[in-house]
């Protein structure tokens, strides 16, 4: 009959003491007696009173926590294995623990049956065999016959927990082992193991961490407990685990190392496929772990409800009873477990299984295998996703497929239709486009002799009635080509033509350029023209200054426009500020006729003015706010109008700019534009066909004092610069013979220094999109349209000589 077990469990947690209860009878029925205790005191008493064969311990007690129940109580009974229980976050204490004398730790959440009966047994008979060995051992000369008997008793113990013991002698490096370590290693019992056959024995991955270990024990004098794995001469591997301490002789120095090895390689791989079975069962989906052999070992709670078997059903089998008997992917002879297993890849299949109650079902497999720390396949993962539903929808989609092809066979006849329309479409844009190429080159020619010839006259000397009629001619010019560019402006952000500079420029620059270019017709009409800029707003910025400028042109000239007395004011405000951005309010306020209330709406459509009285009296296209708004929208902006008729209106628009952090106003300049007397030495080359714009512009230069050569088309040209000298060339762009692009390339490409490099300025009517880049690209160095502004020409000219001499 088996020696009875008193147990003392000192546990505040009542379903915990009722769960160790239950395990115990289990485990050894009859065979003990438990008393509890739920406080440290308590148990404490219960100790004064009576002797126990083994005490569990819940280390977080009501009055005590810790480690420091342990030392109390072990105080108390020293003589009395204990077991230690930690809460799952606290696996650590219960090393600690052991550490400090306790036998064992069990983790409460993880607490089996098994475990707690393997646990008491190893735990009293460790107990009790490493008592004995350590008083065997100091009596050994006295009872030689009684050792062996103890070592033949400690030899069984330990075949049965498969704990060995062994002892390394430091000085002669040799180690004695007891006969399990030997069986534990495979080894024969008649080989002298020394330390460096221990480590070379060792799995390769964990030499280095057991030579670490050894040595910190050994130095610093510490017990240590770690695992590590061995191969064994059949190449088998094993886990060990390993506890022991360095022995110090009289004056201190370590002479000897005793230890135990357990092999714990089962109780490894259980806590393993716990793991894997843990976050198996969170899954929503079917999941199934076979062994290496694809037996199915463990199933979780989707696979029952998807097929209605129980684990008891399918153990031990391949699961051929999903298929009615045939074969499935976990059958060894099965495809799919063989690439599994050869290639150590996962496999995704699909499958047609049969529950319980004889239904179909679908299902995509995933066979993933588990490898061990070799790397070779140790258990399978199937997990099994329901498709059931998707094949009925996929059934019903071969079934929609086949009316939907008749339907995709119509909307392609739909489709082919369209992209006929959309060619002829793109067609007619090209002509519209080629159109309007046209018509402004043949109106900006004459209107260029035309704007020239009224500004020459008006120099001359008329009377009182030529001069109005001189006047009355060139304001109807003027005002045709605010019509031409309207136009065309308006046909490049149609067309998406339209390009946006980033570049740095002064907010301050840009307001006194259009106060200087409006100032003539405000002072003509006696309107007062004010600014006034934020001071909060920096003045150094990135954008596009020239369309900023545009609209503002467009917005005051038509404040101007529409005003008869009073003023025309232009503000800017901060809106907003971030790290390099800001935000600008602008505002035109004028005091004119205003526009009235149901015409407010649609003052920014194409074509379209306040009424036709408005348009009748002071002219224009009605596209110019239209440009406006969009050249807005296409910055991200936005713009809006207030008026009353008779009271004026208000514009008002927002733009986002960047702002210039690192603004350059310390550049030198290149060179300052030279003095008149200077100017009188330059020689000019004119291209151009057409012979009242010759005559036009031949007049504009000579004013200026300069030196003049005409050319009819560009072959002439090419001639005249091979054979001369001049300071800058105006070349048109469409004439006959050779085009200006051709004799540009040709001088750029086939003259000597330095007549490769003097400057073409294109003067061209051809205004569209793309024509100055056009130009810019076959190596011309500046563009003006025609009809060409004076001062505008004059400037273009000196900047272009400047270029050329710093580049020089």
């Amino acid at each position: 009959m088996e020696e009875k077990i008193n147990i003392l469990l000192v546990e505040d947690n009542p379903g915990d003491a009722r769960l160790i209860d239950i395990y115990l009878k289990e485990s050894f029925e009859n065979i003990f007696s438990l008393m509890t205790a739920d406080y440290l005191s308590k148990g404490l008493e219960l100790l004064e009173k009576h002797e126990f064969t083994i005490i569990i311990l819940d280390l977080s007690l009501p009055d005590s926590d810790g480690l420091d129940t342990f030392k109390r109580i072990h105080e108390k009974a020293s003589d009395t294995p204990i077991i230690v229980l930690t809460g799952m976050e606290d696996e650590s204490m219960g090393i600690n623990a052991m550490k400090l004398g306790a036998q064992d730790f069990l983790v409460k959440g993880k607490l089996k049956v098994s475990n707690l009966k393997r646990s008491i047994k190893y735990s009293i008979e460790r107990y009790r065999l490493l008592n004995e060995l350590s008083e065997k051992t100091k009596k050994l000369e006295e009872q030689t016959q009684a050792l062996n008997r103890e070592k033949l008793r400690l030899a069984e113990a330990q075949k049965l927990a498969h704990i060995g013991n062994w002892e390394w002698n430091i000085e002669t490096n040799i180690f004695t082992w007891s006969e399990e370590l030997y069986r534990i290693y495979r080894l024969d019992p008649s080989e002298v193991v020394t330390y460096d056959r221990l480590i070379d024995l060792t799995h390769l991955a964990d030499k280095e961490y057991v030579k670490t270990m050894m040595e910190t024990s050994i130095s610093e004098g510490k017990p240590f407990n770690f695992y590590y794995r061995i191969i064994r001469p059949d190449k088998t591997i094993r886990t060990l685990d390993a506890k022991g301490e360095a022995i110090r002789n009289d004056s201190g120095k370590v002479v000897r190392v005793i230890g135990t090895l357990q092999d714990v390689s089962e109780r490894v791989n259980e806590e393993e496929m716990e793991k894997l079975a843990v976050a198996a069962t969170k899954s929503n989906n079917s999941v199934i772990i076979a062994d290496k052999e694809g037996r199915i070992k463990w199933i979780n709670e989707g696979f029952t409800k998807l097929t209605g078997y129980t684990l008891e059903e399918v153990k031990d089998t391949h699961g051929e009873v999903l298929r009615k008997g045939s074969d499935t992917g976990l059958s060894q002879q099965a495809n799919f477990y063989l690439s599994v297993i050869t290639e150590k890849k996962p496999v995704i299949y699909e499958s047609k299984n049969y529950a319980k109650d004889g239904s179909e079902y679908f299902v995509i497999t995933t066979l993933t295998p588990v490898l061990n720390k070799e790397g070779n396949v140790e258990r399978i993962l199937a997990i099994e996703s329901d498709i059931t539903l998707r094949k009925k929808i996929e059934e019903e989609l071969i079934r929609a497929n086949k009316v939907a092809e008749q339907s995709l066979k119509e909307a392609n006849n739909a489709v082919q239709e369209l992209m006929q329309a959309r060619k002829e479409l793109e067609e007619l844009m090209k002509v519209k486009e080629q159109f309007l190429a046209n018509m402004s080159h043949e109106i900006r020619t004459p209107m260029n002799a035309i704007v020239g010839f009224t500004s020459l006259l008006l120099k001359t000397e008329l009377n009182a009635e030529q001069k109005q009629y001189i006047n009355a001619v060139k304001t109807s010019g003027e005002n045709l080509l605010v019509i031409i560019n309207d136009i065309l402006d308006f046909s490049k952000i149609q067309s998406g033509k339209f390009v946006f500079e980033q570049i740095e420029f002064r907010l301050s620059q840009v307001f006194s350029t259009f106060t200087e270019m409006m100032l003539p017709k405000s002072t003509e009409k006696n309107i007062q023209l004010l600014t006034k800029i934020d001071k909060k707003i920096p003045d150094h910025l990135i954008g596009d200054p020239t369309r900023l400028n545009q609209i503002f042109l467009n917005l005051v000239g038509n404040a101007i426009k529409f005003t008869e007395m009073g003023e025309v004011k232009v503000t800017v405000d901060l809106l907003k500020e971030s790290g390099d951005e800001v935000e600008l309010e602008f505002k035109v306020i004028d005091s004119g006729i205003g526009i009235p209330e149901n015409k407010l709406a649609s003052v920014f459509e194409g074509f379209t003015q306040a009424s036709n009285e408005t348009t009748r009296k002071y002219g224009g296209t009605g596209l110019g706010l239209t440009i406006v708004k969009q050249l807005i929208e296409m910055q991200g902006g936005s713009i809006r109008v207030e008026s009353k008729v008779g009271e004026g209106s208000v514009f008002t628009f927002n733009i986002k700019f960047k702002k210039n952090l690192n603004p350059d106003t310390g550049k030198k300049k290149v060179q300052e534009m030279p003095e008149p007397e200077f100017l009188k030495e330059l020689h000019i080359l004119l291209v151009e066909d057409n012979n009242l714009n010759q005559i036009l512009a031949k007049k504009v230069l000579n004013d200026w004092h300069w030196k003049v050569d005409v050319a009819d088309n560009g072959l002439m040209a090419v001639e005249k610069i091979k054979n001369n000298d001049y300071d800058v060339v105006l070349m048109d762009i469409q004439m006959p013979e050779m085009d200006g692009y051709e004799a540009t390339r040709r001088v750029r490409k086939t003259f000597d220094e330095p007549r490769c490099h003097v400057p073409i300025i294109a003067m061209t009517a051809h205004a569209l999109a793309g024509e100055a880049e056009k130009c810019l690209n076959v190596g011309m160095d500046d563009y003006i349209s025609k009809p060409f502004d004076k001062k505008m020409l004059y400037s273009k000219i000196i900047s272009a000589i400047n270029k050329n001499y710093v580049d020089k």
